[in-house]
């Protein structure tokens, strides 16, 4: 394999997974308001 396509490859690989560690932690506050919301309720 080439370098330039290792390079991409590796990018693309860090984006997701980028995106699933955002997601992780967005879900872990929403399920921590909705706890907090539902004590106050």
């Amino acid at each position: 394999m080439k370098l330039n396509e290792t390079k991409r490859n590796l990018t693309h690989e860090i984006k997701t997974e980028l995106k699933k560690t955002k997601l992780k932690v967005l879900t872990n506050e929403k399920d921590f308001l909705v706890k907090n919301l539902k004590k106050a309720g």
